[in-house]
């Protein structure tokens, strides 16, 4: 349940997040298509809120790269290149050696802990047919590694 302060109004920043969250997930489950506007005042509309936590929320997004900022600012969702992708995975996969090969090293007791931890997260996630929470607990086991 979000914060609330003592007038029962929603914290401080708590628009922003829920805003964000919400977008996240429609983007990375392709709910909004890539190359899609995102109109600011549509937004405002649908989470009842002002467009300040929607524009804030968006600036989030554009430097995780999900979302692209026009010239003429407008907002898009970023386009995907398929044909980059096989650039990716190629430094994927460097960085995977790398990042495995260094995990293996410096590793502690603690550490292992904590990947097994995330990899439970993930089988949960995988028995519980989530895709966001595969692709975010994903990110957090190589955090974890790394």
């Amino acid at each position: 349940m979000a914060e609330r302060d003592g007038a029962g109004r929603k914290a401080r920043g708590q628009g922003v997040q829920t805003v964000y969250d919400a977008l996240k997930h429609d983007i990375l489950m392709m709910t909004l298509a890539p190359g899609e506007p995102l109109d600011e005042t549509r937004l405002s509309h649908r989470f009842a809120m002002s467009r300040t936590p929607v524009r804030e929320a968006l600036v989030r997004l554009a430097a995780e790269g999900l979302v692209t900022t026009l010239p003429n600012r407008n907002t898009i969702v970023a386009p995907i290149d398929f044909a980059t992708v096989p650039t990716y995975f190629d430094a994927l996969v460097l960085m995977y050696r790398v990042t495995t090969r260094l995990a293996a090293f410096r590793r502690s007791d603690a550490d292992l802990d904590a990947i097994r931890a995330v990899q439970r997260r993930f089988a949960e996630a995988v028995a519980g047919a989530d895709a966001l929470a595969m692709v975010t607990v994903n990110r957090d086991f190589h955090l974890a590694i790394a």
